[in-house]
């Protein structure tokens, strides 16, 4: 069936641009777009059914690059406490989680982000196999890496094997929603065997490698202390940098380590929230962008933003970084909603199939309703204006692979009063366990 969505089209494509009036065109079975036209120009296209109408606004699927979605069931843990002291304590309470805690945890976030217009994200977590299912379950896309942490005594522990035998075995299923990366957690976190063998696994079999990078004071004291040199120089010297990382965070860095950035084709997930809710640094980014360096914004875990909001996000990354420059607008609107549909796809290794709409991309789609004194400004700066007027509460529908998820601001797929049920008694049952973590 030809499904035509119309409204205000957004399609971050160069191609096709703005469309004051139009439909995107996709076919629900292939789940592709196949056209995107004038709304006079109906007559082109044979659509079997049209939603929407000239105030709706159509966009591609947003796409967090960075988060822990099993990490929903942890909320409230950790507050006050930042870099290795926040570790310390969510490793502990870690160590207790089992397989079942991770599967219901990570749909109740998963329908979080879906409600929030994110139909992609980069997740990377312990028992990942269970992210998968989730993902499979609920329709969305997923680019999921299991993580290896080795100086913990208490956090899971997967091998570096295990995190390519996990990317191996599960990239490319459900229907291609599911692709892979290497998990490493960080260098803090790795020994320098894990953190050679994981740049050797990711050339062999072309699969890249997600991790923290020099995220927090903590961290960079640590390396300088043991390796005698910055997170940046120690991961080129390892053979990380050539790998085109997924880097999370990256808040410090020297002017010659963005220098070292910009050489090798890495990408950066920026988090605003958590890292400065954590009372770290701003990071550089309009330095980084400045020198050619791929920057997409992701919301981080659920434990240390909660609301799980890339529309929160584009709003504190124009704050911080026009705070950290003092500069109005340092990083412009458009910008940063390209970090969370064409640039986070980039990002992620999937701008073959998201990030865009236009013909031959899969049909990842939301529509926006907002309130209409929201909208006055649109048609002369649509792009302010859905980045400092719109939020979580505008997204109406959610189409992923051209299947429809969200119909009205109501979830088709699942029982929320039934999974939120589970969340909160599992919850209960793994605090009751996790008092040891307080001794």
């Amino acid at each position: 069936m030809l499904v035509c969505l119309r409204g205000f089209i957004i399609s971050m494509s160069e191609t096709y641009g703005l469309v004051n009036d139009g439909l995107v065109v996709f076919d629900d079975t292939t789940g592709l777009i196949e056209d995107v036209v004038e709304w006079d120009e109906r007559d082109s296209v044979k659509c079997d059914l049209i939603e929407g109408n000239e105030y709706a606004l159509v966009m591609p699927g947003l796409i967090n690059t960075h988060t822990h979605v099993p990490m929903l069931i942890l909320q409230g843990l950790g507050a006050g406490l930042t870099g290795f002291d926040w570790l310390r304590k969510i490793w502990c309470v870690e160590g207790l989680l089992r397989p079942e805690h991770v599967y219901i945890s990570a749909k109740a976030s998963i329908l979080l982000m879906l409600e929030n217009g994110i139909t992609t994200f980069a997740d990377h977590y312990f028992y990942e196999e269970e992210v998968v299912r989730a993902v499979e379950e609920l329709g969305v896309r997923g680019v999921l890496a299991k993580t290896v942490i080795e100086y913990s005594e208490h956090a899971p522990k997967h091998s570096i094997e295990d995190s390519i035998n996990f990317a191996m075995r599960f990239r490319g299923i459900a229907n291609d929603r599911v692709r892979t990366m290497l998990g490493v957690h960080a260098m803090y976190s790795c020994g320098t065997e894990t953190l050679l063998k994981a740049v050797e696994y990711s050339q062999k079999y072309g699969v890249r490698i997600h991790m923290h990078f020099s995220e927090s004071l903590h961290e960079l004291e640590y390396v300088r202390d043991k390796y005698g040199r910055t997170p940046t120089s120690l991961a080129e010297e390892l053979g990380i940098l050539k790998t085109k990382p997924l880097l999370a965070h990256a808040t410090y860095l020297s002017n010659e380590d963005i220098e070292t950035l910009s050489k090798h084709k890495v990408y950066v997930a920026y988090s605003p929230f958590t890292i400065m809710s954590w009372g770290q640094d701003i990071a550089r980014v309009s330095d980084l962008v400045e020198k050619g360096v791929t920057v997409s914004l992701a919301t981080d875990g659920p434990v240390t933003d909660g609301d799980l909001s890339l529309f929160k996000q584009m709003k504190l990354a124009i704050a911080a970084q026009s705070s950290r420059y003092k500069t109005p607008i340092k990083l412009q609107p458009r910008e940063v909603l390209e970090m969370v549909t064409k640039k986070a796809a980039e990002s992620l290794g999937i701008d073959d199939l998201v990030g865009i709409l236009e013909p031959g991309k899969k049909a990842d789609i939301i529509v926006l309703k907002p309130p209409k004194t929201r909208l006055v400004g649109l048609r002369d700066n649509p792009f302010t204006t859905v980045v400092f007027n719109l939020g979580d509460e505008s997204v109406n529908d959610v189409y992923v692979d051209g299947k429809k998820i969200i119909s009205n601001k109501t979830l088709l797929r699942i029982n929320i009063e039934k999974l939120h049920k589970q969340l909160v008694d599992t919850r209960t049952k793994l605090f009751e366990e996790a008092i040891v973590c307080d001794r």
